[in-house]
């Protein structure tokens, strides 16, 4: 069981090799800070096995706002 989240940095566009970073975070406030820090890259985020339901919306609403998140 996944305890971490998991976030994966990539380069903008289509490149199959455009994965910059692997990082696994404790806290979901990581994860966000991290996300608006890198606002013109590509993120795939892999929640924890239980998320808050807060949390999930908060990266919905980074989603919609325009940032390109991937939820796996």
């Amino acid at each position: 069981m996944q305890k971490q989240w998991t976030l994966e940095m990539h380069h903008p566009g289509d490149a199959e090799d455009s994965l910059i970073t692997t990082d696994r975070f404790d806290e979901f406030s990581e994860v966000e800070r991290k996300i608006k820090q890198n606002r013109e890259m590509v993120f795939v985020v892999k929640p924890p096995a239980s998320p808050l339901a807060g949390e999930l919306r908060i990266l919905d609403n980074l989603k919609q706002s325009g940032l390109r998140i991937e939820r796996s």
